[in-house]
């Protein structure tokens, strides 16, 4: 009977250890950024179409593209706090790796989107109302800015709250490059900021992602 409580003791210290830490960290801040992220959707979309800018409406998809992941790795980290069964003999852990997967390989297809997109921009540059392209950038800019502070930490001791973490990274940076470029547009009338700088940034997610792509096939495998 020692031997079976020695086996199961580490076993049911793990499992509370976990929950403890869904209950009171990495789950709740990842609803909340969620909601967060869900909010500056809506916000950049309606300044999007009122000012005319193509680089909010386009900010805007890559938020609710993130909102959406975000969600998942929510999910997961609750699915991950479940104990094994009959079926489950290893537990429910591994859905946050594979909630990592998910959300590095669709970093990987926005990156893409958002390469096409800046090309496409400096090919045919649009004017639009720059004063209400920077309101906007900016709340977008601070609302990710604190979702990524939020997410720090948590974000060096699991891969699925990395790969979130990645997501708002990379719309915080992309939220800046369309702040300078509004700021190009309303002072200068350079419009070709905004696509160098989007360029940058789906080249920096697609190298991060693709590093977390690997390292969860390694796992999985």
């Amino acid at each position: 009977m020692n031997g079976n409580e020695s086996k199961n003791s580490p076993e049911k210290h793990e499992g509370q250890s976990h929950a403890h830490d869904v209950s009171g960290s990495s789950g709740a801040k990842m609803f909340w950024v969620s909601i967060l992220n869900a909010a500056i959707t809506a916000v950049e979309i309606i300044g999007g179409i009122l000012s005319g800018s193509l680089a909010l409406i386009s900010d805007s998809i890559h938020n609710l593209g993130d909102t959406v992941s975000i969600i998942l790795s929510y999910a997961a980290i609750r699915i991950s706090s479940k104990r094994k069964d009959i079926k489950k003999t290893y537990g429910y852990k591994r859905a946050q790796i594979i909630a990592a997967f998910i959300n590095a390989s669709a970093l990987i297809v926005i990156s893409f989107f958002l390469v096409y997109e800046a090309i496409k921009r400096f090919g045919s540059p649009e004017k639009i109302d720059g004063t209400l392209m920077i309101a906007v950038a900016v709340i977008g800019l601070i609302a990710n800015l604190l979702s990524v502070l939020i997410l720090e930490k948590d974000s060096h001791n699991s891969m699925n709250v990395k790969s979130s973490y990645l997501h708002l990274l990379g719309d915080t940076v992309s939220s800046f490059g369309v702040v300078l470029g509004g700021i190009a547009i309303k002072v200068w009338d350079v419009v070709w900021v905004d696509p160098l700088i989007t360029l940058l940034v789906a080249a920096y997610v697609m190298y991060e992602a693709s590093k977390i792509t690997m390292k969860s096939i390694d796992i999985l495998m």
